[in-house]
């Protein structure tokens, strides 16, 4: 008597491959997960003085800004968004009209002290903010 050893393997039917392939993907999500997890925070950045090297290691420099609001002060006029046809740009004037006290302690990436800049406030006080 011979026997059919194909009765004997066990067959992989639709149910077990979808088991199959559910736990492979809450493996994958798992080890994802856990990778992502274990990475440290960013440093917190510290408020410096006008062109302060971040660390001796990488000496960028940060643009100028003002400490204080009082330090700011007179706060320069930002122009009026109405002046710009660009939607976006007259949207970015018209907030900085309402928060020049905030833009007046953020320093500005853009490297304009080199043209007497103080500020990234200073950058919607004209028509540089715009470009």
């Amino acid at each position: 008597m011979k026997r059919d050893t194909q009765s004997r393997r066990p067959r992989f039917t639709t149910e077990r491959w979808l088991v199959l392939v559910a736990i492979g993907i809450g493996l994958a999500i798992t080890l994802y997960w856990t990778r992502h997890e274990d990475r440290p925070a960013p440093p917190a950045q510290t408020v410096r003085s006008e062109s302060t090297p971040i660390s001796p290691e990488r000496p960028e420099r940060v643009p100028p800004f003002h400490p204080t609001v009082e330090a700011a002060r007179p706060l320069p006029r930002t122009l009026p968004a109405n002046w710009f046809r660009n939607p976006l740009v007259a949207q970015a004037y018209a907030i900085a009209e309402r928060i020049p006290e905030v833009l007046a302690q953020q320093p500005c990436y853009c490297w304009c002290d080199q043209f007497g800049h103080g500020s990234l406030l200073d950058c919607y006080a004209s028509d540089h903010g715009a470009t």
